[in-house]
């Protein structure tokens, strides 16, 4: 009799185990995954507070339109160093039909 019972106990706890470490190690996984989102949300609401407009080089203010393509003039202009701008792309910007000047 003693020797059924341990059997049993034996196949009990064998069938239980693989569960139990499944779950110790969804949990750290979860843990895991919980503080690189916390990382991520960090790092994101300080680049949200940052002014993109105004980029700074030894607390003097840089100017990025030098660095712009296209007529900066134009409403539609990308303010990239790659796109003209929205409706035209490639440009040129002469005599462009879209032209359309910037409202301050």
């Amino acid at each position: 009799m003693n020797n059924l019972v341990i059997k049993l106990a034996l196949v009990f706890l064998l069938g239980i185990l693989p569960p139990l470490a499944s779950l110790l190690i969804l949990r750290k996984i979860k843990q895991r995954w919980q503080a690189r989102l916390r990382r991520a949300r960090l790092m994101t609401d300080s680049h949200r507070r940052e002014d993109f407009s105004q980029y700074y080089y030894n607390d003097e203010p840089i100017e990025l339109e030098k660095y712009f393509i296209g007529d900066i003039s134009c409403h539609y202009n990308a303010h990239s160093p790659y796109i003209r701008c929205a409706v035209n792309p490639s440009g040129p910007c002469q005599d462009c039909p879209h032209y359309k000047p910037k409202q301050q």
